[in-house]
């Protein structure tokens, strides 16, 4: 059996279908609208509606999907008549559609709302904490943020009150640490609601890697969990690190930096984006190409857009049409 790592969404004639990594289509092109297969499963539209595939090209179901969000934990919400509830990997409906709005599943429950209130359910469908709250948002930690007479706080896996609902604006835990707002400025706390980073920061993200990129006097820098500069906020734009890298801006320029500060892509691009395997994703002249750790194009800058690398292959758009290059940036047909 083929499989979902092997498959490739592919467009001919304005219908999509699937091939494999060499180029040979194995699902034929009939669908209005398709995903990358995950599990054994793929989704894939007609019109305004959506359905799921097997790895032959063969539908599950009729398409009676209004919308259909991102699998977490082996369960994926979907949208039907206005309701959401949960497919399995089988793309058998495992959670009734039954509720207002529904989030992805995260620590074995789900936020999902029933007349207005929010409360969590397990993967069975059963709630383990019932609709009370105004807002609610995944688990992360053990705790999840929820939003309780106009405030934020925390609850655990039980329900009860962690830390008492008392921000305007708070983030999820991350790292052993969540963000908080604190009169006009943000802060972390820890799990116990102590404040371990003073709030004095103009805007925070969540910590990744041990570096949070937070806002100061209108720049932009990463402080590590002692809350100190790892090295001086003189930055226009931030993202987060990931894998050791992170990428920056300085005036309308972008490169990459690692945890040092040092440049490892030089701050020169119109924009940059994907790292994946020591490759980095950069836009010059308008158009998208991929440098190595040395700088150097291994793939000329000649496309509207280019995604990661996904089993050897990597998705262009090129003069407006899609397709797929390998790691030397040959054209797989």
């Amino acid at each position: 059996m083929m499989n979902n790592d092997d498959l490739y969404v592919i467009e001919v004639d304005k219908k999509f279908g699937y091939m494999d990594i060499l180029g040979k289509i194995v699902i034929s092109p009939q669908f209005e609208y398709a995903e990358d297969f995950y599990d054994e499963i793929a989704v894939v539209g007609k019109g305004e509606k959506f359905s799921f595939i097997n790895l032959e090209g063969k539908l599950i179901s009729d398409y009676i999907y209004d919308d259909v969000f991102e699998e977490t934990e082996g369960l994926t919400v979907v949208e039907k008549h206005g309701k959401m509830g949960f497919v399995n990997n089988r793309a058998e409906l495992v959670i009734d559609t039954i509720f207002q709005e529904a989030q992805s599943f995260s620590e074995g429950y789900a936020a999902v709302q029933v007349d207005y209130k929010w409360g969590y359910i397990d993967k069975q469908g059963k709630f383990i904490i019932e609709p009370q709250f105004l807002s609610a948002f995944n688990f992360s930690e053990g705790l999840a943020l929820v939003q309780s007479g106009g405030k934020l706080g925390y609850i655990d896996s039980k329900g009860e009150i962690a830390i008492e609902p008392s921000y305007d604006y708070a983030f999820s835990f991350s790292e052993g640490c969540a963000g908080v707002k604190i009169k006009n400025d943000f802060g972390f706390i820890d799990k116990h609601g102590r404040v371990v980073i003073k709030p004095k920061y103009y805007f925070i993200s969540d910590f990744h890697e041990g570096l949070s990129a937070v806002e100061k006097n209108g720049k932009y820098g990463f402080i590590n969990k002692e809350g100190k500069f790892a090295f001086p906020a003189i930055y226009d734009w931030v993202d987060n690190f990931n894998n050791n890298i992170a990428a920056v801006a300085i005036g309308d320029k972008y490169g990459f930096i690692n945890k040092e500060g040092l440049e490892v892509i030089p701050i020169k691009y119109e924009n940059v984006d994907n790292v994946n395997d020591g490759l980095f994703s950069v836009q010059t002249n308008g158009k998208w190409g991929i440098v190595n750790e040395q700088d150097k194009f291994v793939i000329d800058s000649m496309f509207d857009e280019i995604s990661n690398f996904r089993g050897g292959l990597a998705k262009v758009i090129l003069n407006g049409k899609m397709k797929y290059i390998n790691i030397k940036g040959e054209f797989i047909i």
